[in-house]
């Protein structure tokens, strides 16, 4: 790994960072041309160990015709975002190696020798693996057992397993979490579920909360997720 780095320039959370791209995600292409530069979005395939990345060829129904931005030996700039795992947007300078059209219509790159992030959220997260049931903060009902996967003081992501029964909360609904790890097992947070997404194995729900921040950090702390 030392020497993939001192060749290509990349730290091992670089690598990390472009391995947890997942195929079927959106990904944004800046293309230029003669006269003009456009940012298209498509979708990624995937990549061959640090050889190359497959991204699909975008719809030139939805974005017009393309071939003088994308062919051999053309470079274009790749955006994708890491939203499920660290809230950041990345991205890299790659350099076109081949456009198939048979069987399918793809664009193979060379791999990023660089890339860059930004933090798409206003204030960190704690990356966390905290089981926590999940309950409708209006009936009292159980939604389902879930686990956190990150936590602030205004907000968490939550992961379910998409192989579980059970109900799933719903955009808007407000909800109630109560921590196995907490000291006081009556300890909750409340917060309204704000977006959702998913990949192949789990759904993904983003919570802001309405537990005012001095309580939150009480529980953080509880938890040992912040000094006391």
């Amino acid at each position: 790994m030392a020497i993939l780095q001192e060749k290509v320039g990349l730290t091992n959370e670089d690598l990390k960072k472009i391995r947890s791209m997942r195929p079927g995600r959106p990904i944004d292409l800046q293309l230029t041309t003669a006269t003009t530069t456009k940012r298209v979005r498509t979708e990624f395939v995937g990549m061959d160990g640090t050889r190359c990345m497959i991204f699909r060829y975008p719809d030139e129904g939805k974005w017009g015709p393309l071939g003088e931005g994308i062919f051999k030996d053309k470079e274009i700039i790749a955006r994708y975002i890491l939203e499920d795992e660290t809230g950041e947007i990345i991205a890299f300078k790659v350099k076109i190696i081949l456009v198939t059209t048979k069987p399918s219509h793809l664009v193979f790159t060379s791999f990023p020798l660089l890339i860059q992030s930004h933090d798409l959220r206003a204030e960190p997260r704690a990356n966390t693996r905290i089981a926590a049931s999940m309950l409708d903060a209006e009936s009292g009902s159980v939604i389902c057992d879930s686990m956190v996967m990150d936590i602030s003081v205004h907000g968490c992501r939550m992961s379910i397993k998409k192989r579980k029964h059970g109900t799933r909360p719903k955009l808007k609904q407000v909800v109630r979490m109560y921590f196995a790890a907490s000291k006081d097992k009556y300890s909750f947070l409340t917060g309204i579920i704000m977006n959702s997404k998913s990949d192949e194995v789990n759904l993904y729900y983003g919570v802001k909360f309405e537990t005012p921040e001095e309580e939150v950090n009480k529980l953080l702390q509880d938890i040992m997720l912040v000094a006391s």
